[in-house]
């Protein structure tokens, strides 16, 4: 593709945005939808239901020093290629081949997993970091607001789908594997994996126009390093651990509510349209959080906006735990949604803030696979406490507890020396 002096930049966000919106929505959760009609017909237990999705997010943060490696060798543009033919493959395979749990797994989580692992959020990230410096947060924010737009678009559309094919799940997952397909053209087609491969900088160069009417060089507002960092110089500074208890600190709490929220709401008396609906508002403000990370997040210093943005979630997971009226169910998805968004946009944008935009992949790619850990074991370990307990109090108080260290984590993750 021959280019003018245009810079490609914000074209290169719209193409990652469109990619990790099919990636994510039709994957991740339109999976949810379509695996449910899967375990009803197939007389399927809930034990394989959830155990592969499990498997499928272990594989998908698992897979990241892949994605890593690769995006260091090959670029963004053939991790997101790979990514998206193996959902493709995958999905071909789960309206094929599964007919048992065994195939399920074997399909769901290795094939799939590995699939959205390559071809999503890191290598958006990466994209966001490489071809911005100044507006990395804005860039950041956009998109990575196609998951949540995939939330409220794929899932509802392939219930609806499946529901007017009389229940025909295998139908569904072969949309979904077109879907991928077009993820895989347009990667090749349209992105670009640094600015320097088309002879230009990151932000396009631009002036930046506040110093040229004060006739000052700028100060920045914002801390982002000169120094070219690598991968093993960032994992021995506190600060990077820091951050990774940050990421943890609201990962943790977000996946421990949207498994047992609605059945917790439900046992507080409310009913289940409305219990359900808080699913719904959550992911919208976890949109609004997105963009005001965005925004904010070039303005003002990361770290201050992730600890705040910590301490919101914890007052959503406080809302949560004493929900017994619609009033408060509001109060946590406002909270629970917006802190979630914010902080999202923003650890990211801090680690490349702080460690520069050629580590950026390598250092998540080791991080990702930890925190992962944590975030898909939190709804086991706040089911274990329910059944020990008769009551999800105690696995609030442990959620509440993350949120309060990973706020105070963010809080002193200053710049790296």
């Amino acid at each position: 593709m021959k280019l003018s002096g245009e810079f490609y930049g914000w074209r290169l966000i719209s193409v990652l945005w469109l990619i990790y919106f099919i990636n994510i929505g039709f994957v991740f959760y339109g999976s949810s939808v379509v695996n449910t009609f899967m375990v009803l017909e197939m007389g399927f237990d809930r034990k394989t239901l959830g155990g592969g999705f499990a498997l499928f997010h272990y594989m998908s943060g698992l897979s990241a020093p892949l994605a890593a490696f690769i995006i260091n060798r090959k670029g963004i543009r053939t991790v997101l290629t790979l990514g998206s033919l193996l959902l493709m493959t995958g999905a071909v395979l789960m309206a094929t081949a599964v007919s048992s749990p065994l195939t399920f797994f074997l399909v769901y989580g290795p094939v799939m997993g590995m699939g959205l692992g390559l071809g999503s959020v890191l290598a958006v990230q990466t994209g966001a970091t490489l071809w911005f410096e100044r507006k990395r947060a804005l860039a950041m924010s956009v998109v990575l607001t196609a998951s949540g737009i995939g939330a409220v678009v794929a899932a509802p559309s392939l219930g609806l789908l499946i529901a007017t094919l009389s229940g025909n799940w295998r139908i569904a997952w072969l949309i979904v594997a077109a879907l991928c397909l077009v993820s895989a053209c347009v990667s090749i087609l349209f992105v670009r994996n640094r600015p320097s491969d088309l002879g230009q900088v990151p932000d396009g160069g631009a002036p930046d126009i506040a110093g040229e009417q004060l006739g000052t060089p700028p100060r920045p507002v914002v801390h982002r390093t000169a120094r070219i960092w690598t991968r093993n110089e960032a994992l021995k500074t506190p600060a990077l651990w820091l951050i990774f208890a940050g990421i943890v600190g609201y990962f943790v709490p977000f996946m421990f509510c949207v498994t047992h929220g609605i059945i917790h709401l439900m046992d507080n008396g409310l009913s289940q349209a409305t219990a359900s609906l808080s699913l719904g508002l959550l992911t919208l403000f976890s949109i609004v959080g997105r963009l005001l990370g965005g925004f904010f997040g070039d303005r003002v210093e990361p770290r201050l906006l992730g600890g705040a943005s910590l301490l919101l979630l914890l007052v959503g997971v406080l809302a949560c735990m004493i929900a017994h009226d619609t009033l408060f169910m509001v109060i946590y998805a406002l909270c629970m949604g917006i802190g979630f968004g914010c902080a999202f946009v923003i650890m990211p944008t801090l680690i490349g803030n702080y460690y520069g935009a050629a580590a950026f992949a390598s250092i998540v790619g080791i991080l990702a696979p930890l925190y992962t850990l944590f975030s898909a074991s939190s709804p086991f370990v706040g089911g274990i406490i329910y059944d020990v307990s008769g009551s999800y109090q105690a696995a609030f108080i442990f959620v509440a507890v993350f949120c309060i260290a990973g706020s105070c984590a963010i809080f002193c993750a200053r710049e790296p020396g």
